[in-house]
């Protein structure tokens, strides 16, 4: 029995069965250079990903700005401002009225915390 792939290919291009061998032998070259290609892949993989790993862990702590921090979140500057006023995120400041500056660690800690303020946890674990 012709592989599914084959099968519709010979359909689609109208060949005869005395040129089924030639295809067939042609559908095994591909499957053995992709077999080829998936094992090379599942080889470098782990070493790969190892490596960036440890390419992050090598960088200082990264201090973000209000506008970059927001973007790594994914929230509104506004939110962030207001979640750092409320202290829900650890952040520093030039002066009174000045700048917010957080840190990645912090806001990777607040992520994994689960990524809504305190009080609003709180708030929805009352009412589940």
């Amino acid at each position: 029995m012709l592989a599914p792939e084959l099968a519709l290919t010979q359909a689609i291009s109208g060949q005869t069965s005395s040129s089924r061998r030639g295809a067939a032998d042609a559908v095994l070259a591909d499957s053995s250079i992709l077999e080829q290609l998936l094992d090379h892949i599942a080889d470098r993989l782990p070493a790969v990903t190892t490596a960036r790993i440890g390419m992050r862990g090598d960088r200082p702590d990264e201090w973000f700005d209000s506008r970059h921090a927001a973007e790594y979140l994914g929230v509104h500057r506004d939110t962030l401002r207001k979640l750092a006023a409320e202290r829900a995120i650890p952040s520093e400041q030039d002066g009174p009225g000045g700048k917010l500056y957080f840190r990645r660690s912090d806001l990777d800690a607040w992520r994994n915390g689960g990524g809504r303020p305190r009080h609003l946890a709180s708030t929805l674990s009352a009412v589940a």
